[in-house]
């Protein structure tokens, strides 16, 4: 009887591993993961305490340094998601300064110097996650970042394929759409990607999972970390207790909506929908950000550990740093119940294609 092929994968940008999580479910090995952003890598190397782990940026890793930790083994496949905020429609002001100044914004590049280590290592599949708007935002000479980062690929030998992924058509309990870009070096699975570029891809669901099924999870639960609950201010609880399910700060009355003086008159102010967002318990999340969410049920604020659970973290998931850095890791990470998922997905094309 011969043992079965244990399959490979390292990261970049592993921020608290949520990608990380569905590829270790999938008992592929964690060659090493990476990211320089203190908490976010505390809280990795709390969950997953044997994977070498290189806490500096991505361009400060060395060649050696990559070929000494891989030692004898291939790499079978690399995830990882570049920094995305300045990828996302909000970030406009950001684009405009960008331009004035006629510097690129230093988080762009980051794609790049991934595609570098693609090309010292080799991997058979390599998984870039980001925003969709990524899609159609341009750098200063007017070229889609999409067509740089497909060249750059094709410069490697690699053909690059990409798909935009509704997390709730996964299981996960949340409005959320990323983009996943899949390339590959393997001319088989290339063909077949061609052919079909949704080969690459776990199969979407018909079941939808929404918001009281995974909060259930923390029903009779004891001791749970990242489980504060903030108290509110009198002020900001009354605008929370006058918020309907699915509601946000458009349906508060208008005495409680913020108001300003604009040309000697009192108008009232407009937020995005996502501001005194309050969760339908019946229905997916909106996206998690690292903005306050109200609970569906309950006049507060979600915990953070409600928001990991929406995101599909494990109960007992670690989660280090302060408050506001957990959120965060939270937002920006992969939901684990997707990656877990993709995960499976890509060990059937191993096994099969490669």
């Amino acid at each position: 009887m011969t043992n079965k092929k244990i399959h490979t994968m390292a990261s970049f940008f592993s921020g608290c591993g949520g990608f990380d999580l569905g590829f270790h479910k999938n008992k592929f090995k964690i060659l090493f993961a990476n990211d320089f952003w203190i908490p976010a890598a505390e809280s990795f190397k709390a969950n997953f305490p044997k994977v070498p782990f290189f806490e500096k940026p991505i361009q400060n890793i060395e060649k050696d340094e990559l070929i000494k930790i891989v030692s004898k083994n291939s790499v079978d496949v690399f995830i990882g998601g570049p920094p995305c905020q300045c990828f996302t429609r909000l970030n406009n002001r950001h684009l405009i300064k960008l331009s004035e100044l006629k510097k690129e914004d230093e988080r762009r590049i980051l794609s790049q110097e991934y595609i570098k280590k693609v090309k010292l290592l080799k991997p058979k599949i390599v998984l870039m996650e980001n925003v969709r708007d990524m899609l159609v935002r341009k750098n200063q000479e007017g070229r889609l970042y999409k067509e740089i980062i497909e060249e750059e690929f094709k410069k490697i030998g690699y053909a690059t394929f990409y798909k935009i992924i509704d997390m709730d058509k996964y299981g996960v309990p949340q409005k959320r759409r990323r983009v996943i870009f899949f390339a590959t070096n393997v001319k088989k699975l290339i063909k077949k990607m061609k052919e079909n570029m949704n080969y690459g891809f776990p199969k979407e669901e018909n079941k939808v999972s929404i918001v009281k099924e995974a909060l259930a999870q923390l029903k009779n639960q004891k001791n749970l970390k990242n489980h504060i609950i903030t108290i509110n201010e009198p002020e900001t609880l009354l605008r929370i207790k006058h918020i309907p399910k699915g509601g946000y700060y458009e349906h508060l009355p208008d005495n409680l909506k913020t108001q300003k003086i604009r040309n000697g008159k009192k108008v009232i102010v407009k937020r995005y929908g996502s501001y005194f967002r309050r969760l339908n318990p019946d229905e997916p999340a909106t996206t998690i950000t690292n903005n306050y969410i109200i609970h569906p049920n309950k006049n507060r604020y979600l915990t953070n550990r409600e928001k990991a659970i929406i995101h599909t973290f494990p109960l007992r998931f670690k989660f280090c740093g302060s408050e506001n850095d957990v959120s965060q890791q939270i937002a920006n990470a992969v939901p684990p119940l997707f990656a877990q998922k993709m995960a499976k997905r890509i060990k059937e094309i191993l096994e099969n294609d490669c």
